[in-house]
């Protein structure tokens, strides 16, 4: 049974990580920057809630 374990906990690092909330992002790591989905160059990867609250609720003014 270990083996399965580890690769599930292989699959599971294969996925970015919210820089903020560390939460697990649907986005492979090895997925280019141009494709990514909420990337800030400079900080990093964040999830959809992270983006929204920092960047959406500034951007109103």
């Amino acid at each position: 049974m270990q083996p399965e374990k580890k690769d599930a906990q292989d699959q599971g690092d294969a996925y970015e990580r919210c820089v903020c909330c560390h939460r697990r992002v649907d986005i492979f790591k090895n997925t280019d920057i141009e494709f990514r989905a909420f990337y800030v160059e400079g900080a990093g990867q964040l999830c959809y809630g992270c983006y929204h609250e920092l960047y959406a609720q500034n951007a109103g003014g």
